[in-house]
C-alpha cells in the first residue's frame, strides 16, 4: 500500500472513530500566579504506560501566555532534540505540502515541526508526549469541533496551557497545520497574544495554506498589521481571499511604497475584494502608513456586526467601534480587546471582567490594569470608581472595611461574566481577610473569590467558619488540597435544602465533583443521585473516550477532551456526568489541582 493510500485509510478510520466517540461535544451538554504548594504533585503511579509528568502542574497558570517580547516563555527552546528517524519522517510529510517559497535559512537555525510550542515541560507546560501515540487526525477533529464557548474559566486556563506547550506533533498531521489549529482554538478562546506567539514558532518557509489562513486572523485579532507583511505575498498565492490581496496595499503603505499601495487598493475597489466599511477601513490603514495622505472618516451607522478584518484594522488605526457591533461577535473578542496594547488602560479595563471570566485575564493583571486607571485623570467615572473600590479592597484599614469594599464590587457587578470577573478581581484581597465569624455572611463569596485564583490553602482556613450545607462548605469540600472525610448524605441533603438553582443543578454538580474526586460516601452517592434523578456516572461515547485517554496516561488528550466536554454558554448547561468524568480523568493523569478548581467553579456558578 502506498504512503498516500495509507494516510487515506488512517484518515477514514480516525474520522469514523470520532463520529462514534464524540457525537455531542457541542450540545448543552505564565507567570505563576498561585501560592506555593498549590496542588503539590502526587507520586507518579507505577505503570509501563507513559507516566504523566506533573512537574509544574501544581500551579495551573491563570496567565499562561508570554506578555512581552523578552519574556522567557516566548523564547524558550526545546529541551529534547529530535531523533533522526522523526526528522526523516517529518521531512517526507513536508514534501507533500504545497509550499511556494523556501527561505535560505542555515540548517542549524531551522526549527523542527516535530514539536512546536512556547513553553516546555520544565517551564510549566505539558510533557512532550502528552498525546501519546494517538493519531493526529482524531485530535485535529476534536480541536476543530471545540467551537465554544467554554463554560469554565479554569477549563480555558487548562486548555491554553496545553495549546502553547511544546508537545510532540501527533502522527498523521503536518506540524504547521497542527500548530495552526492550536492557534485557531486559542483565538476562539480569546487568547490572541498566545496565538500570535505560537504561530511565530513556525518558520515562514514551512507555512502551509492553513497556516496562512489562521495567521491572518491572528494578526488581525492583535491589531498587528505589520506582522502579516512578511507573509503577504505567499498568502496571496496560497489563499484565494480578497483580504490577503488588500493586505498588500496596507503592507506597501507601511513600507513607504505609496504608489504600489494606491495601485493595490484601487484594484481591490474595482474587483470588489472587500466592500463597504471593510474597504473604507483598508483605506484608513493605508493612509496611516509612511507618507500616507489618505484621510478617511469611518461611519458605523449602517454597519451590522463585527468581523476580524474590521476588528484588526479599527484597532490598528485607533478606532473603537460601537458596542452594538460586538453583541453577536462571541465572547472571545473581550479577550482580544483587553490585550490590545494600543489602547489606554481605561479602555481595556472595560473588557477586563469579561476577559477574566473567560480565563484570559488573571487577578494580578486586573489589579495592575486598574492601578493604571487610578493614575488616569481622564478615565470615565464608572471605570475610575471600580478602580478606587478595588484599591479599598486591598488597602482599607481593617478587615471589615476591606470586606465592605469587596462586597460593593460584587453587588455592583451584573450577573454572569461581570460578577465572575469581580470575584477574580478581589481574589488576593479576599486572601488577606482573617477567618472570623464576624465575616461569616461574606464567607461564601470570599471563598469563591479566592478559588478563582487557585488560593486553595487560604480558602481552606475558612472551614471552621462556614456552615455545613452552605455554598462555602461545598466549595471547600471540592477545592481543599488536603484529603477530607467522605461527605455523607446528611451534608448533601443540607446543601440541597439551600439550593435554588433550576432542577437543583448545583446539587448534581456537587455530587459529580465529589464522586470524581473520590470524596463522597458510596452509599450517599447512590442515594443522593436517586433523589436528584441524576446518574453522574452515566456513560456516553465521549465519556468512554476521555476515560480511555486517562487510562493511557495521556495528559494532553484528557485536557483537550475535558475542554471539549465543557462547551456551553454557562455551567447551568453542562451535564453533571460530564463534570464527573472530567474531574476523574484529570485526577487520574496527575492534574488533580485543576480538577478541584474546575469542580468548585462548577458549583459556584452552576
Amino acid at each position: 500500500m502506498t504512503k498516500k493510500a495509507t494516510k487515506t485509510v488512517l484518515f477514514a478510520a480516525s474520522a469514523l472513530a470520532l463520529v462514534f466517540a464524540l457525537p455531542a461535544l457541542g450540545q448543552q451538554g505564565p507567570e505563576s500566579l498561585l501560592p506555593e504548594g498549590f496542588g503539590d504533585p502526587a507520586p507518579p503511579p507505577p505503570s509501563n504506560r507513559p507516566t504523566p509528568n506533573t512537574t509544574g502542574q501544581a500551579t495551573p497558570t491563570t496567565s499562561a501566555r508570554p506578555t512581552t517580547p523578552g519574556d522567557p516563555l516566548a523564547t524558550a527552546t526545546t529541551d529534547n532534540p529530535d531523533d533522526a528517524k522523526e526528522e526523516d519522517e517529518e521531512e517526507e510529510d513536508e514534501e507533500e505540502e504545497e509550499l511556494v517559497i523556501r527561505y535560505d535559512v542555515p540548517p542549524a537555525a531551522r526549527r523542527s515541526l516535530s514539536a512546536v510550542g512556547i513553553i516546555s515541560n520544565a517551564s510549566g507546560g505539558f510533557p512532550a508526549e502528552s498525546f501519546g501515540a494517538l493519531n493526529g487526525t482524531f485530535l485535529n477533529q476534536v480541536v476543530n469541533r471545540t467551537t465554544g464557548p467554554i463554560a469554565s474559566r479554569w477549563g480555558t486556563i487548562l486548555g491554553r496551557r496545553l495549546l502553547i506547550s511544546r508537545t510532540n506533533t501527533p502522527k498523521g498531521v503536518n506540524g504547521a497545520d497542527w500548530t495552526a489549529e492550536r492557534a485557531w482554538l486559542l483565538l476562539r478562546m480569546g487568547d490572541s497574544v498566545s496565538a500570535r506567539h505560537l504561530i511565530q514558532e513556525v518558520d515562514a518557509g514551512n507555512y502551509t495554506k492553513r497556516m496562512h489562513e489562521v495567521a491572518l486572523q491572528v494578526y488581525l485579532a492583535n491589531g498587528d498589521l505589520s506582522g502579516m507583511c512578511p507573509l503577504v505575498e505567499n498568502g496571496v498565492r496560497l489563499v484565494n481571499d480578497g483580504r490577503w490581496k488588500m493586505a498588500r496595499a496596507i503592507c506597501a503603505s507601511l513600507s513607504g511604497e505609496q504608489g504600489s499601495a494606491t495601485a493595490f487598493i484601487n484594484q481591490g475597489r474595482y474587483q470588489g475584494w472587500v466592500r463597504g466599511v471593510d474597504y473604507r477601513l483598508t483605506e484608513k490603514a493605508v493612509g496611516a502608513g509612511i507618507n500616507g495622505r489618505r484621510s478617511v472618516n469611518i461611519e458605523w451607522e449602517s454597519v451590522e456586526g463585527m468581523n476580524p478584518w474590521r476588528f484588526g484594522l479599527a484597532s490598528a488605526t485607533g478606532l473603537e467601534p460601537p458596542e452594538r457591533l460586538f453583541a453577536k461577535s462571541g465572547r472571545q473578542m473581550a479577550g482580544w480587546r483587553v490585550q490590545l496594547p494600543m489602547f489606554q488602560a481605561a479602555v481595556r479595563a472595560k473588557y477586563a471582567p469579561q476577559a477574566a471570566a473567560l480565563g484570559i485575564y488573571s487577578n494580578r493583571e486586573m489589579v495592575d490594569l486598574y492601578g493604571q486607571v487610578i493614575d488616569d485623570e481622564e478615565a470615565p467615572d464608572p471605570v475610575k470608581s471600580r478602580a478606587e473600590g478595588l484599591r479599598s479592597a486591598y488597602t482599607a484599614s481593617g478587615d471589615a472595611a476591606k470586606v465592605a469594599a469587596m462586597s460593593s464590587l460584587w453587588t455592583g457587578a451584573a450577573a454572569g461574566a461581570d460578577y465572575h470577573g469581580a470575584l477574580v478581581m478581589t481574589a488576593r484581597a479576599a486572601a488577606l481577610i482573617r477567618p472570623d465569624e464576624a465575616h461569616a455572611g461574606a464567607a461564601d463569596r470570599l471563598i469563591a473569590s479566592m478559588l478563582t485564583a487557585g488560593l486553595d490553602r487560604n480558602a481552606s482556613a475558612w472551614a471552621g467558619v462556614v456552615d455545613e450545607g452552605s455554598l462555602g462548605w461545598a466549595l471547600l469540600a471540592l477545592g481543599t488540597p488536603t484529603n477530607i472525610a467522605a461527605v455523607d448524605s446528611g451534608a448533601l441533603g443540607d446543601f440541597y435544602g439551600n439550593d435554588n438553582s433550576e432542577k437543583a443543578h448545583k446539587s448534581a454538580l456537587l455530587l459529580a465533583g465529589l464522586a470524581g474526586l473520590g470524596r463522597v460516601d458510596a452509599g450517599a452517592q447512590s442515594d443522593f443521585g436517586r433523589d436528584l434523578e441524576v446518574n453522574v456516572t452515566r456513560q456516553t461515547p465521549w465519556s468512554r473516550a476521555i476515560t480511555a485517554a486517562a487510562e493511557r496516561g495521556e495528559q494532553g488528550t484528557v485536557a483537550l477532551m475535558a475542554v471539549a466536554g465543557m462547551q456551553a454558554p454557562n455551567w447551568s448547561l453542562v451535564p453533571a456526568n460530564h463534570l464527573y468524568y472530567i474531574v476523574r480523568a484529570l485526577k487520574q493523569v496527575g492534574l488533580e489541582a485543576e480538577a478541584r478548581m474546575i469542580a468548585a467553579e462548577a458549583v459556584a456558578f452552576g
